[in-house]
C-alpha cells in the first residue's frame, strides 16, 4: 500500500476536535448553556456509532453539530479530512420529530431533499419512484 493510501485509510470519516457549543441567554443577564464540552470524537469510514445518554446531555447539539447544522463555539469538525463548512452534504440525518411537510405528497416529501440540492425535478422524482 501507497503512502496515500495508508494516510487516506487513517482520515476519519468525521472527525470532531475539541468542540464545545454553547448556546446564549436571550437575557443578556442569564448565562449562557454549555451543550457539549470539549468532545473529540473520530468515526471511521464504514463505522457504525451510537451515541447514548440521558435527556439532555448534547446527543442532539452533536450529531447537529456533525450535520452542518450548528457551528461549534470552539473546535473543529472535519469531514474524510477537510473542514465542514455549510452542511456535511456526506451525511443522512433524520431528526427526532416528524419532519414532514403536510402540505406534498409522499413522493414530494422523499424528494424535498434531492431538490433542496439543486437536483432536477424531474430527476429527483424519478429517483424517488425507483
Amino acid at each position: 500500500m501507497t503512502d496515500s493510501m495508508t494516510a487516506a485509510a487513517q482520515t476519519p470519516a468525521l472527525a470532531l476536535e475539541a468542540v464545545t457549543c454553547t448556546f446564549v441567554a436571550h437575557d443578556k443577564r442569564a448565562p449562557g448553556y454549555t451543550a457539549i464540552g470539549d468532545v473529540t470524537l473520530r468515526v471511521a469510514p464504514g463505522e457504525f456509532v451510537s451515541v447514548v445518554g440521558p435527556t439532555g446531555c448534547g446527543k442532539s447539539t452533536l450529531l447537529n453539530i456533525a450535520a452542518g447544522l450548528l457551528v461549534p463555539s470552539r473546535g473543529s469538525v472535519r469531514v474524510f479530512g477537510a473542514a465542514l463548512e455549510g452542511l456535511n452534504h456526506r451525511a443522512g440525518y433524520m431528526f427526532q420529530s416528524e419532519a414532514l411537510m403536510p402540505w406534498r405528497t409522499a413522493l414530494a416529501n422523499v424528494t424535498a431533499g434531492l431538490e433542496f440540492r439543486g437536483v432536477a425535478a424531474s430527476e429527483a422524482r424519478g429517483q424517488g419512484e425507483a
